[in-house]
């Protein structure tokens, strides 16, 4: 039963991880369309971060209560149960991308505005500083293996994910927080 409960809280931390990331591409997203905007949602940002993987995981803990009680659980004999965790996350996934896409387009819309002043190479520049500064925050390197079958990319996956999923809390920390003057 320890093993299993362990297992079910290392779920649910996966699963909000990409929730949270969700709610970061969408507080962005809104902060940039709604610039005017009084209202900020919170209590709907903590209900997407916390609650949607707490249904899902609890969710997932039924099915594997009655369709694959071996072991630990930490094997996926049958697909159904993996499925529950897995379908909210890829959800969760293409939804930030396409957020991450339409950021970059409003961002070459604002750096093409005849307000914003310097030649087109420098536009470029600001343009991929600021790509480059989004990838990690939206976790647009989770794509790159997202929908792939886990068997036909599994070695190369862990290593991708080791290299950059391990380090992707430090680097937005350092670029958000350490290297920003107003934190």
């Amino acid at each position: 039963v320890g093993c299993k409960a362990i297992l079910v809280f290392f779920q649910y931390g996966v699963m909000a991880n990409f929730y949270w990331l969700l709610v970061e591409g969408l507080y962005l997203h809104i902060l940039l369309v709604l610039i005017f905007s009084p209202n900020r949602h919170f209590t709907i940002y903590l209900l997407i971060g916390w609650g949607i993987p707490t249904i899902f995981i609890i969710t997932w803990t039924v099915t594997r209560i009655i369709l694959e009680d071996t072991g630990c659980w930490d094997t996926n004999e049958r697909g159904g149960p993996w499925w529950v965790i897995r379908i909210p996350i890829l959800i969760s996934i293409i939804v930030n991308f396409i957020l991450f896409i339409s950021i970059i387009r409003i961002l070459l819309q604002k750096l093409r505005s005849p307000d914003v002043g310097g030649n087109d190479q420098s536009q470029y520049k600001r343009l991929a500083k600021s790509t480059l500064l989004l990838i990690p925050l939206f976790g647009v390197h989770y794509t790159v293996f997202a929908l792939f079958p886990d068997r036909s990319s599994n070695y190369y996956k862990i290593i991708f994910e080791l290299c950059l999923g391990s380090f992707q809390g430090l680097i937005v920390a350092v670029l958000y927080c350490f290297l920003n003057s107003e934190v």
